[in-house]
């Protein structure tokens, strides 16, 4: 049941955990490890994003590496997961 997630397992935490065990790791890797869709994940991603008309977070970036995409911290995600 989602409602009973521990801080501990929300997948924005997760996702940002990740990202700075591992920066630059594909959508689809960490999809698989966060157990999310990909259509999940990219919703995750928005609210994470730096897209100001959706009031993005900007802790985290997309990059494309030829036909993958890559998932990095910006220096504001990477300066929030070094004080938590």
């Amino acid at each position: 049941d989602r409602g009973q997630r521990t801080m501990s397992e929300d997948p924005a935490l997760h996702l940002l955990r990740l990202l700075a065990e591992e920066d630059g790791q594909s959508i689809h890797r960490v999809a698989k490890r966060l157990g999310l869709g990909l259509s999940e994940l990219q919703r995750l991603l928005v609210a994470l994003g730096g897209d100001q008309r959706f009031d993005g977070l900007d802790l985290v970036v997309q990059r494309q590496d030829g036909e993958r995409t890559l998932l990095w911290l910006t220096a504001k995600g990477r300066q929030l997961c070094q004080t938590t």
